[in-house]
């Protein structure tokens, strides 16, 4: 078992950290990461984190949609539809970069064991932060034009 016992101070925003692929992991591991206090240190605060964003590569994120926290630990799309362009998306790894992104507007995943379905800007946060985890930046889903 992982044991973090930090809060990293920043997000990070080296290409070569970034591109690794995370590992899967247990709630128990990931109690301390602080997602919520290093996303408040980035360039504009963002709607969520995954923890390869701080430098711990594990298959987590958290975000927030219409002001509800919510995670994803384990995360894996099962189901997507519905390709189109998804305009000015931008990360709190890559500052100051808005491009128009290629994404799915419904997608079934799992994340945690459950079963769960997203549409329109809950399913393209959640395709942004599963991509993080796979070391897959906005800039590999550039659309131009779709």
């Amino acid at each position: 078992m992982i044991k973090f016992n930090y809060i990293m101070d920043g997000i990070i925003t080296d290409i070569e950290t970034l591109r690794k692929t995370s590992s899967p992991v247990t709630m128990q591991e990931v109690k301390d990461l602080g997602l919520r206090k290093s996303n408040r240190t980035a360039w504009t605060e963002g709607c969520g984190l995954a923890a390869i964003q701080i430098g711990v590569p594990v298959r987590f994120a958290w975000f927030v949609f219409q002001g509800k926290e919510e995670i994803l630990m384990n995360p894996e799309i099962i189901r997507k539809k519905g390709f189109r362009t998804h305009k000015d998306e931008s990360c709190l790894s890559i500052p100051d970069l808005w491009i128009d992104t290629g994404r799915f507007h419904y997608i079934e995943y799992r994340s945690d064991g459950r079963l769960r379905k997203a549409h329109n800007l809950k399913a393209i946060i959640i395709q942004h932060e599963i991509d993080h985890m796979d070391g897959v930046l906005i800039t590999d889903r550039r659309c131009e034009p779709c």
